[in-house]
């Protein structure tokens, strides 16, 4: 029960930066801070026994350091997707569920590609925290899968204010 307190206090943290990268104005520092949130959450992940999720989110870190220097291509893309269902696949010890980080990784990963603006780049961050807020309360992730909530709807309105301008 330890594991499941602690896991929910460091996700917690690393929620934090999610939620900052639904505001703030450019492409660049939304990919660092969701760089920030990936790593933490995959230190919290193993608080919950989900080694699939350990992987796709520590590939989902340098995904992201790839898309900050602007070096995102398609090959590097293709091999991060194959290593993030490769590993993801052999590193699953949660059934259905532990598939999920997976599908939430190749979905974004492929948007973080074709998607250069920031308004698109939002949707598709709610769709990915969409299937991240369902494995959350599966694997008990109630920090998280709260805090997602919270960042859903900060993207909402931010997706919307977008809208407006």
């Amino acid at each position: 029960m330890s594991n499941i307190l602690i896991g929910n206090i460091i996700s917690f943290a690393a929620a934090i930066f999610l939620a900052v990268s639904c505001v703030v104005k450019s492409r660049k520092q939304i990919f660092i801070l969701q760089f920030m949130n990936c790593a933490v959450l995959a230190v919290a992940s193993y608080f919950f026994g989900s080694y699939a999720a350990i992987t796709t989110l520590a590939l989902c870190c340098i995904r992201n350091i790839f898309i900050m220097k602007d070096k995102f291509s398609v090959p590097i893309m293709t091999v991060i997707l194959i290593l993030v269902i490769a590993c993801g696949v052999l590193t699953n010890n949660r059934g259905l569920i532990g598939l999920l980080p997976v599908i939430a990784t190749v979905e974004y990963t492929i948007c973080c590609h074709y998607i250069t603006d920031v308004g698109k780049t939002r949707i598709s961050i709610l769709v990915n925290e969409a299937i991240w807020i369902i494995y959350s309360f599966l694997v008990l992730d109630f920090s998280t899968a709260i805090t997602d909530i919270i960042v859903v709807t900060v993207d909402i309105v931010s997706i919307a204010k977008g809208a407006k301008a």
